[in-house]
């Protein structure tokens, strides 16, 4: 992942992007003033091969995150707390990362530091109730109480800009 030169500015809570856009969201969720790093949410997909017993009577679906740290010198590997699928851009489902070893779902231990530049993907488990269908990736942490950082009121969302165009309404004929 490339990363632009200089401060990258945070993202600002209530943003979305499509999938493949980096957000600047807080490295740590419990240090949200701290030390930032880059987060891009490459796709969310229907999960195979998760076992009934986790589902639940629900649904699993891979969420696709690449995790780039901004850290000038080395630093603790930035973490993924704070990111969940979502039926609507709002309601984090519960996400996790996968209890057992899953194909299409690598969940590698991030390297114990990173530097400026230096990245690693992930995948997280997001769980559905039955018939909710998980299209968008939410980062929704809130551990300040600072509402700049409210990233729970107003989430960061990715989707799939196919989605959006698909569920606008049809243009009424001009007459």
């Amino acid at each position: 992942m490339t990363v632009p030169p200089g401060q990258q500015a945070r993202t600002v809570p209530g943003t979305t992007l499509d999938f493949g856009a980096s957000a600047v969201l807080p490295a740590d969720a419990y240090r949200a003033e701290g030390a930032t790093a880059m987060y891009t949410v490459t796709g969310i997909t229907p999960g195979k091969d998760v076992p009934s017993a986790q589902t639940r009577g629900g649904t699993a679906y891979f969420v696709y995150v690449t995790v780039t740290s901004l850290a000038a010198r080395p630093a603790p590997a930035p973490g993924v707390l704070g990111f969940a699928g979502s039926v609507d851009g709002r309601s984090a489902a519960l996400t996790m990362p996968p209890s057992t070893s899953l194909a299409d779902c690598a969940n590698p231990k991030p390297p114990e530091t990173m530097r400026r530049g230096e990245s690693y993907a992930t995948c997280l488990v997001a769980y559905a109730d039955e018939g909710q269908k998980l299209r968008q990736v939410i980062y929704w942490a809130d551990t300040t109480g600072d509402d700049a950082l409210n990233y729970k009121a107003s989430p960061v969302v990715w989707r799939n800009p196919a989605d959006v165009a698909s569920s606008s309404p049809a243009p009424s004929p001009a007459g």
